[in-house]
């Protein structure tokens, strides 16, 4: 299964070892494909009031994963042939949907954070507060109901620390949210190394915060936006099916286009009535379902050893 090296810093020293220095994490496709359509954004919110918008944007998402990243022989996720093929400001766009995919993968993966949005979705709301080109990307919530800051870069080639230094800073943008600090204000910088491998710094940048009015954010608009294109696409979706999982009751839509099932848990999934993430890993682990309850069911174009040819050269039933 694919495999992400990752270099944490700077996290409080009574902090899990998973916070502490070079460590990996093997993850699956249907993984990060969760992580890559769940990473809310301004452009999904916007578009999925139509719900065929809303599923081509799944399918935009879907489709960078599929054509840009590959699984090398030894299982690291690499750039496949199509993202070096690319312009530089194409590499440019890539790389940061990647960052922040990353981003997303991590938050969940290390800090229990399931749900993040891109702040950019509040832009008319908190325009007073967020003043300056310097904010940060993400705001999100953990399953305990504490916030969380993330400013996620990209990058095509190897780490650059005063990069990932200007995303420390940003994350300092913040103070409060409704009055509370964020647990955790974390710098993300993913980037591949010389080999093509794709790896990921995140630090939790010490240092004094820079003071701003509240932001007034409350965890409801986070899970309206953040579920609203899933119950939209489901709304939408010409073809529905009630599925139990684990005594556990999904609506699940096919898309077509890439091979793969979205599927949304209809228990409340809201913070304080969630689990760790239970990883279904029938099929060669192409099943996962995220503790915020979206499911991602991956077809045979996603096993790992279709992933490990090129884009171009992949069957859509793996063999």
């Amino acid at each position: 299964m694919p495999t992400i090296p990752y270099l944490a810093s700077g996290f409080p020293p009574a902090s899990a070892s998973t916070l502490k220095g070079a460590n990996e994490i093997v993850v699956t496709w249907a993984e990060i494909v969760w992580a890559a359509i769940s990473v809310g954004k301004a452009q999904l919110q916007d578009l999925s009031q139509y719900g065929v918008f809303s599923a081509l944007e799944m399918t935009y998402r879907t489709a960078i994963i599929y054509a840009n990243l590959q699984q090398s022989p030894n299982d690291y996720v690499r750039r496949s042939s199509a993202y070096d093929g690319l312009d530089p400001s194409e590499k440019s766009a890539i790389s940061y949907f990647i960052g922040l995919t990353m981003a997303k993968l991590l938050a969940e993966r290390l800090l229990s954070v399931p749900w993040l949005m891109h702040l950019d979705v509040y832009r008319k709301l908190l325009s007073p507060v967020l003043a300056g080109k310097s904010r940060p990307d993400l705001v999100g919530i953990d399953i305990g109901g504490n916030w969380i800051v993330i400013e996620a870069k990209g990058r095509t080639n190897n780490l650059v620390a005063s990069v990932l230094q200007a995303a420390k800073l940003q994350t300092q943008q913040l103070s409060t949210i409704q009055g509370l600090a964020p647990s955790l204000r974390v710098a993300s910088e993913s980037f591949f190394d010389p080999a093509g491998i794709l790896s990921v710094a995140i630090s939790d940048p010490p240092g004094k915060r820079t003071k701003v009015s509240d932001l007034p954010l409350t965890p409801r608009l986070i899970l309206e936006s953040y579920y609203r294109p899933f119950k939209t696409r489901l709304d939408d979706a010409a073809t529905v099916a009630d599925e139990r999982l684990r005594g556990e009751v999904f609506r699940i839509a096919h898309l077509p286009e890439l091979d793969m099932w979205v599927g949304l848990s209809q228990r409340d999934r809201s913070p304080g009535n969630v689990k760790k993430p239970t990883a279904i890993r029938h099929s060669g682990g192409r099943e996962f379902v995220g503790p915020d309850g979206i499911l991602v069911r991956l077809g045979s174009a996603w096993s790992d050893e279709n992933m490990k040819l090129q884009p171009q050269e992949r069957a859509r039933e793996a063999k």
